[in-house]
């Protein structure tokens, strides 16, 4: 069966044997009345913390904690499912993006062009269901212990193509750090992807960052540059 299927019909049967209405489920999971009713109906891809919520008001000792992971692996491509994952888990993300504005911080709209530039041939309905999946990824922005503290603490830093003294141009880099485990660094290019884990080369590929972001303008300087964009 669709993992999401399975997390839906497993949440609707333990809720009914609660005996509880979706609108009591959603206060308990502090979600709204819809999100409750599309986590049911196997629409919308739930987050870890929330599947471990069920699992404690439940008593199901991880069921939904290992639904929630099969839902990831099918959510996304089988070279990034891994990746998302540890984004779920991760304390604070470095970025280092030079294609595209990275998927946490990307619009709706934003997301959906650049799907449909990518997938020409795609059906319309497979595009926003992966513009809806990338977009809730956003949720850990905003979740009481956030990888990046406060979305005002983001920090975003512009590098002007006329500075070239800088690693780079090797392609996109992520830097996932975590309490009490070790951080893994993240390297993608088109259609793949591959964690970084032996602890050497995540202090390279954290070396390779902290170059690129010293090359970069200063975070105000970044903002007046986008909103000079913008006005």
């Amino acid at each position: 069966m669709n993992p999401l299927r399975t997390f839906g019909a497993e949440l609707r049967a333990h809720r009914s044997k609660a005996g509880w209405s979706q609108a009591e489920l959603a206060s308990r999971l502090y979600i709204s009345p819809s999100l409750a009713s599309a986590l049911e109906n196997g629409t919308r891809v739930p987050k870890r913390d929330l599947a471990e919520l069920c699992d404690s008001i439940f008593a199901t000792t991880g069921t939904f904690a290992r639904l929630w992971k099969l839902t990831v692996q099918q959510a996304y491509p089988s070279w990034f499912s891994q990746y998302a994952q540890l984004e779920e888990e991760a304390v604070r993300i470095h970025k280092w993006e030079l294609r595209y504005i990275p998927g946490l911080l990307q619009t709706a709209g934003y997301a959906r062009a650049v799907m449909r530039a990518g997938r020409p041939r795609e059906a319309s309905d497979v595009i926003e269901e992966d513009v809806r999946t990338r977009i809730s990824r956003q949720e850990i922005l905003t979740r009481g212990n956030p990888p990046l503290a406060e979305l005002p603490s983001v920090v975003m830093q512009v590098l002007p193509f006329a500075i070239t003294d800088h690693p780079g141009a090797d392609g996109p880099l992520t830097i996932l750090e975590f309490a009490g485990m070790p951080s893994v660094g993240y390297a993608e290019g088109r259609g793949s992807g591959r964690l970084i884990e032996n602890s050497a080369d995540v202090a390279e590929a954290m070396q390779s960052y902290d170059l690129v972001r010293a090359a970069a303008l200063p975070r105000s300087t970044t903002l007046e540059m986008i909103r000079s964009r913008y006005e």
